[in-house]
């Protein structure tokens, strides 16, 4: 569910559920140290993933934080300015992401009894007084921090300071990496999907441009473990993206979901036979439903009428199956066998007319092209 906020421009961007609220009166200005008690009465304020604690950062930034402590120097005034130096992928510009994780870390910040005792026992900090652990790091959160920051989900560019941290150096140290994986990847992301939403929607780069292209994000499998598929799902929505296969960010995120079939489904089908009985009923021009009709002859009558006899039979078996399973919804993975041999989707120009030119935009141009001089749709 999108959180409301009194800024709509940024509504689509800050997409979890409880998301701290900016300031109405300056909404590029977030200040935590005053509303800290309020974000811990939300009903989730931690972060979304549990790895997201004090002790997701770098060593040195705990050796630095008792080398301050130390030197009674852990309490003085400091500013730590969060950017970068270059636009991603040669670009030029960078969406900036990730500023809700950040607050929600922010609010749960607190070392746990197991993290004091954890980081006590380790080699390189085992010498150190029992009065940091106990006395600072116990006791250690962001009430004093304030952070002052850009919209989320705007565009940003190189040494312009995404987030500027404000409160005392111990605690400011201590933040810096956990803050900077918080934002890096999703900006990285966010930024990557603008850009190929900008891309799909320059003109001339797609046939009939009479529909908008939408785009839909598939990469759970290969992403960088469980979070980074989510993170992933996430910040390509802000990005720009229409949908994602990724149905734990749908039910999450309020994404919505998209998907084709595996070529594991086509290739479990091997002859005609196997669904010569099946039928689906075609949707009229009024949204109504049709009478049923058995998509073999249909398939046939289409695929005579081309001349074209050589496509798979068994993937055009698994095409008529999957149509009568989602006849309303039908969206075809088109390249197990031959990409610009499946004539057989042009069974579909009845049914499925809408999904024509989006299943072909997504293949190549070369197979759009192909279907173009001999039919037409709305």
């Amino acid at each position: 569910n999108t959180h409301k906020t009194e800024e709509q421009d940024l509504s689509r961007f800050l997409l979890l559920k409880n998301i701290h609220k900016f300031n109405t009166c300056n909404p590029s200005l977030v200040i935590f140290g005053s509303v800290a008690k309020t974000m811990q009465d939300l009903p989730n304020p931690s972060p979304s993933n549990s790895l997201v604690t004090p002790l997701l950062t770098d060593l040195y930034q705990i050796t630095m934080a008792y080398a301050y402590w130390k030197s009674n120097r852990h309490k003085t005034p400091a500013i730590f300015e969060l950017f970068f130096r270059k636009n991603p992928f040669g670009g030029e510009y960078t969406i900036f992401c990730g500023l809700d994780e950040v607050l929600k870390h922010l609010a749960a910040f607190r070392f746990t009894a197991c993290d004091i005792e954890y980081l006590r026992n380790t080699p390189q900090l085992c010498h150190c007084d029992d009065a940091f652990f106990d006395e600072y790091l116990a006791q250690l959160d962001c009430s004093e921090v304030k952070l002052y920051s850009m919209q989320h989900g705007r565009v940003a560019f190189p040494k312009v300071p995404l987030l500027t941290v404000v409160g005392p150096l111990g605690i400011g140290q201590l933040l810096e990496t956990t803050l900077l994986t918080l934002v890096n990847y999703p900006s990285l992301v966010a930024t990557n999907a603008a850009r190929m939403v900008v891309a799909a929607n320059e003109k001339n780069t797609y046939s009939l441009n009479t529909k908008k292209p939408k785009l839909a994000e598939f990469g759970l499998r290969r992403a960088q473990g469980p979070d980074g598929g989510f993170s992933a799902s996430k910040y390509s929505a802000i990005g720009g993206f229409d949908g994602t296969s990724n149905v734990l960010a749908g039910k999450i995120l309020n994404i919505n979901l998209v998907g084709t079939h595996a070529h594991a489904f086509v290739q479990t089908y091997k002859s005609l036979s196997e669904v010569e009985d099946m039928s689906a009923s075609i949707q009229n021009s009024n949204g109504t439903l049709g009478e049923k009709v058995i998509l073999l002859p249909l398939v046939q009558k289409y695929r005579s009428n081309m001349n074209w006899h050589i496509t798979n039979d068994g993937e055009l078996a698994a095409f008529i199956s999957y149509a009568c399973a989602f006849p309303n919804t039908f969206l075809c993975l088109i390249d197990t066998y031959d990409t610009l041999k499946v004539v057989v989707l042009l069974l579909f120009l009845d049914f499925a007319s809408p999904l024509i030119g989006t299943i072909l935009f997504l293949i190549k141009n070369s197979c759009f092209n192909f279907f173009v001089p001999s039919f037409s749709w709305t």
